[in-house]
């Protein structure tokens, strides 16, 4: 960063506020607040997916994020906000939840593009609203690249889409990564977890905070600079769900006073799973887990490890010495110590097998 650097821009999205969240989003919005006046960052582009819910909103939703708009004017921060596609009923609209709130005078709704620019910064952000991978997205990035695109500072775009790459299964409906070669940074959101497309300047950042156990911990919200630099911040103040796997074995005090101090902390949920087999799993004891602070617990049992005999055909003839020979074969696997007490019964066996 130069001299002159400052942060200017806070990015955060997938948000997906509920009737059934709506203390964990208020956290979440005032953490992002307060970061903004600890940094004197006076605009905040939000990515989409501010809404859960796809089909309707209740009062205390529309309630809640009018009063968060408002916390935010009261602080003098400008948001731009972009449908995702929890926030459409149709997925092509261009109109969305969002535009209830286009009238707040510090609120602009993206309708399908839109450009974010300063003369002190060394890069312009276009941001695009979810429109289907399938259907018109592309036809929109067109139409932006089409309208000109900056010649001398660097150009940022902010979308909210599924891209090639930034999953371990691709979907035959996510865009390929070569469409977003005209840009110097692509910034998305969508996927919850923080990943770079490999190869590409495209970056995934991640969602605003943890939903569920199913996400990792790398939550929170991106800060551009006016030199285009980016820097990552965490989120602090949410709830942490957290997994962690056990053997049988490792089910002990030691996890037990784990599990109890993530619970007087207060904001870490944790799953704990316990990996074993055979009557060793069922003897676990769950309640005292649960006891100690787990929000859940579960079982993972293990097959029975079956002993690979290829060395041996399925009709070769076995007598007493090549019984004995694939016996102390087992022991060598099986880390057995005492071979000559099985040697002791199996030297009995002096008639072949297998008849």
């Amino acid at each position: 960063m130069t001299k002159n650097c400052y942060p200017c821009i806070l990015l955060f999205n997938d948000i997906h506020v509920s009737k059934d969240n709506i203390s964990e989003f208020n956290t979440n919005w005032d953490e992002a607040l307060e970061i903004c006046e600890q940094r004197g960052i006076k605009e905040i582009a939000l990515g989409g997916d501010l809404f859960h819910s796809r089909s309707s909103q209740t009062l205390s939703v529309l309630l809640t994020v009018h009063d968060a708009l408002l916390r935010a004017a009261s602080k003098g921060i400008h948001l731009t906000i972009a449908n995702g596609n929890h926030d459409l009923v149709d997925q092509e609209a261009i109109r969305g939840y969002c535009h209830l709130y286009a009238l707040h005078p510090n609120v602009t709704v993206v309708d399908d593009l839109l450009t974010l620019g300063n003369e002190d910064w060394a890069f312009a952000l276009h941001m695009i609203a979810y429109f289907p991978e399938n259907g018109s997205f592309r036809e929109k990035l067109g139409c932006l690249v089409a309208g000109g695109l900056e010649k001398i500072k660097s150009n940022y775009l902010y979308i909210h889409e599924g891209i090639n790459g930034a999953l371990a299964q691709p979907s035959e409906d996510e865009l390929p990564t070569h469409i977003f070669s005209d840009f110097d940074r692509v910034l998305v959101g969508h996927y919850h977890d923080r990943t770079i497309v490999k190869g590409t300047d495209i970056e995934y950042i991640g969602s605003s905070r943890q939903h569920n156990f199913g996400e990792d911990e790398e939550k929170g919200y991106t800060i551009l600079f006016s030199d285009g630099s980016i820097e990552f911040v965490k989120n602090r103040a949410n709830t942490r769900y957290r997994i962690i796997d056990v053997s049988v074995e490792g089910v002990s005090i030691h996890l037990l006073d784990r599990l109890e101090e993530m619970k007087a902390d207060g904001r870490v949920k944790v799953k704990v799973r316990v990996h074993g087999s055979g009557s060793a799993v069922a003897a676990v004891d769950k309640n005292s887990i649960m006891n100690a602070g787990a929000s859940k617990v579960e079982i993972v049992e293990q097959a029975l490890e079956v002993v690979d005999m290829a060395s041996s055909s399925l009709f070769e003839r076995f007598d007493s010495q090549k019984i004995r020979e694939s016996y102390e074969e087992f022991c060598v696997q099986k880390d057995i110590e005492n071979v000559s007490l099985g040697l002791s019964y199996l030297a009995k066996i002096e008639v072949p097998c297998g008849n």
